[in-house]
């Protein structure tokens, strides 16, 4: 169990949050915006803060989103937490964006992919089965990818490369109850920083010379 009251942040998609509090209660709060991050994030934390009658002060950690996802949004998310915690000091919590996407697949009998569409003929990808991460998340060429037994997957964006014999998994979740179970599953001596980095749709050009 994760340390509590812990605050939760993801904005690999528009910008979803909850709050976990130790009476097992939690609040949570998504904007479908692409740009809302910038201009809202901040307040929606508040808010969850406020619904909740407690202060920054009272948190015991946070948990971030790091990606894969968009440039701006992890970004954003990564340095507001960043500023929150500077004086608080309290631990950060990374989270992959691929398995809360998996979440909200719901209750899927058999092993399945959670993709995003990386541009520049790349995917990130993750294989998940019974809840768990099975195939840890990677960065493909999507001819590589195409070279593994079609399988069923999910994604939030839209894939841009034609998957034959591939089955796409509806979303059974919003984004927020899956975030929620993804903060449940957290372990206190789980590894944490005061801060943490994004990891970006698009790997740099550094990353991609070395493949």
């Amino acid at each position: 169990m994760s340390p509590q009251p812990m605050l939760a942040l993801d904005t690999a998609v528009g910008a979803s949050a909850c709050l976990l509090l130790e009476d097992g209660r939690v609040h949570a709060l998504s904007v479908d915006s692409p740009r809302a991050h910038s201009r809202e994030l901040l307040p929606i934390l508040q808010r969850l803060l406020h619904d909740a009658q407690i202060t920054w002060q009272d948190l015991q950690g946070f948990a971030v989103g790091t990606g894969p996802g968009s440039f701006t949004g992890l970004r954003v998310a990564c340095a507001t937490i960043a500023g929150i915690n500077a004086s608080l000091k309290k631990p950060v919590y990374s989270l992959s964006s691929l398995a809360i996407t998996a979440r909200q697949a719901g209750d899927v009998d058999s092993s399945f992919w959670a993709i995003e569409d990386a541009r520049s003929g790349l995917v990130y990808a993750a294989k998940f089965s019974e809840g768990q991460c099975v195939v840890p998340p990677q960065c493909l060429t999507w001819e590589a990818f195409l070279q593994l037994p079609p399988a069923q997957y999910i994604a939030l964006s839209d894939i841009t490369v034609d998957l034959p014999h591939w089955k796409a998994l509806p979303l059974q979740q919003t984004r927020e109850q899956a975030l929620v179970v993804e903060v449940r599953k957290l372990q206190p001596d789980s590894n944490f920083k005061m801060w943490v980095e994004p990891l970006y749709l698009q790997p740099s050009q550094a990353e991609k010379n070395l493949k």
